[in-house]
């Protein structure tokens, strides 16, 4: 073999091993081992979770959210809201059995660059690009194991009930039928009825709307606090001299002095009083006019729908200066304060002895977590959207013994009544203060020209 015959043959072979390596190659596609699998195989009892965790990113107003419920010593409560009574049992049902059973269907993608097309980044990325973010649910046992841990993303185009899906920290994106019953809303989780009362057994309402007013003593230069249009109106239901459908004597809301008690216990007839100090007198009509007891009415039946949007922890000392800035104002000197609400307050008397106190404050015009758990909230500032107005409200419960009409009758369907009961809300409003929609504010708060009408003919 000559060596030309050589060069020849490397050549070949070289061009044969170049023409090998530039052949299409096929890519193998996306394993497809796990199709089929469960989503969460270890989470199977619904009952099992005891945490609840939803982080989102919330363009408009470019923050991260975050929110979440868990079992508590036997109780639901709203970490997120400082702690917050949740009515969990229902809700996290709900979302738990969501996830449960859950396969993953189809392998999307195991491309991180592709994870802003799906929606899957993670919440908290920093760096990620505008709409990319997707929900993360984290859910865990009571041993603190997770039994959920996902970031939720877009639907799947064309597949109706699917979404892109995937693990934190993972590469994979999953499309899997998925419906999440997931609620990051503060009013879903907690017991709708705030005042715990029925409209049926307030008896007297004393309705105050003063302004407070701050000023200083020109002599001694002290910071004064003085109340403006301060004019107490009194009403309790008496008999109408009318009978109902069924029968029964009908009452309604009528004008009446405010009572007052002697030693024994028993309420002085100011017909028979005789001792030197006047006793309070019931309001009277301005010429023309009369009693409105609609009005009363509905101060009673806004008072028991009334839905709290926002809560805030109650110091047991409360702070002045944080009082203030929401409009309640703390007088007198310790141990005795009082507390005043710069736009009045409402009380309103069960039949069984139990008075509730709503003290009314400043409006806010917060939106989201800062309206339901506090922080940074908006400043009030001239042309705020009247849409958003809410309002800061105090609730104080007390007994009066003298005004139980309960008194040594049993419960009523097993729920306690007169001062256990003033005990049992006591401790309910003792550990935080509201904020409630302005609407249900201005059906509650009424001026004393609102109570009369022109005198029918």
């Amino acid at each position: 073999m000559t060596r030309g015959t050589v060069i020849m043959g490397v050549l070949a072979l070289l061009s044969f091993v170049g023409a090998m390596s530039m052949r299409p190659v096929e890519v193998a596609p996306p394993t497809f081992q796990d199709t089929g699998e469960a989503l969460f195989p270890e989470f199977v009892d619904p009952n099992a979770a005891t945490f609840l965790e939803v982080k989102d990113y919330d363009e408009e107003s470019a923050q991260l959210t975050s929110f979440s419920v868990k079992l508590e010593d036997g109780k639901w409560v709203i970490p997120s809201h400082n702690n917050y009574p949740a009515d969990g049992t229902e809700q996290m049902g709900k979302a738990a059995a969501s996830f449960i059973s859950v396969t993953k269907d189809v392998v999307r993608s195991d491309d991180p660059k592709e994870h802003a097309e799906f929606g899957v980044v993670d919440p908290e990325d920093e760096a990620a690009a505008k709409d990319s973010r997707g929900r993360r649910v984290t859910i865990k046992d009571a041993s603190g194991t997770n039994l959920v841990d996902v970031i939720i993303g877009k639907d799947v185009p064309e597949r109706q009930g699917f979404k892109f899906v995937r693990y934190p920290g993972e590469n994979r994106v999953y499309a899997v039928e998925l419906d999440p019953q997931v609620s990051t809303g503060f009013t879903d989780w907690i017991e709708d009825d705030l005042l715990k009362m029925e409209s049926d057994d307030i008896v007297a309402v004393l309705s105050n709307s003063y302004s407070v007013v701050e000023g200083t003593d020109p002599v001694t230069g002290e910071k004064t606090t003085k109340l403006e249009n301060d004019n107490p109106m009194y009403f309790e239901l008496s008999d109408s001299g009318a009978f109902g459908a069924d029968g029964q004597p009908s009452a309604e809301w009528a004008t009446a002095a405010p009572p007052v008690f002697g030693p024994d216990g028993a309420r002085i007839d100011p017909a028979t009083w005789e001792g030197e100090e006047p006793l309070p007198q019931p309001a009277t009509a301005p010429e023309g006019k009369e009693l409105n007891p609609t009005k009363v009415k509905q101060i009673v039946g806004a008072s028991d729908r009334m839905k709290i949007v926002g809560v805030r922890p109650r110091a047991a000392r409360l702070d002045p200066f944080e009082m203030k800035s929401k409009g309640f104002f703390l007088v007198g000197e310790p141990p005795r304060l009082s507390l005043l609400g710069n736009e009045g307050e409402v009380h309103l008397i069960s039949n069984d002895g139990v008075i509730y106190t709503l003290f009314f404050g400043e409006v806010t015009y917060a939106t989201g977590e800062a309206l339901s758990a506090g922080g940074e909230e908006d400043a009030v500032e001239e042309g705020e959207d009247a849409s958003r107005a809410n309002r800061y409200m105090f609730v104080n419960v007390s007994y009066d013994a003298r005004r139980d009409q309960s008194a040594g009758a049993p419960a009523i369907d097993g729920e306690p009544r007169g001062e256990a009961r003033a005990q049992m809300l006591a401790e309910r409003f003792e550990r935080w203060y509201y904020v409630i929609q302005d609407s249900s504010f201005v059906q509650v708060h009424k001026v004393p020209d609102d109570f009369w009408r022109d005198l029918k003919e």
